[in-house]
């Protein structure tokens, strides 16, 4: 049953938001994601724990052609 409760759980995840200015602590719930994409900037993935707001910024690798 464990098995089958760990795949319930994983199609019933959301998936990570993607919104175009950076979230305030204020607008998120515990334990959520989002992946900010502001203009100019390099994309920065955060997450809100407890009462505190956290981030990660992407750097690019290679460029497109």
């Amino acid at each position: 049953m464990e098995r089958l409760e760990r795949k319930f759980r994983q199609v019933s995840e959301n998936k990570i938001g993607v919104i175009s200015k950076s979230p305030s602590v204020f607008q998120m719930m515990d334990g959520e994601q989002l992946i900010a994409r502001e203009p100019g900037k390099n994309p920065r993935f955060y997450i809100k724990i407890g009462t505190k707001l956290y981030y990660s910024e992407f750097t690019e690798v290679t460029k497109g052609t």
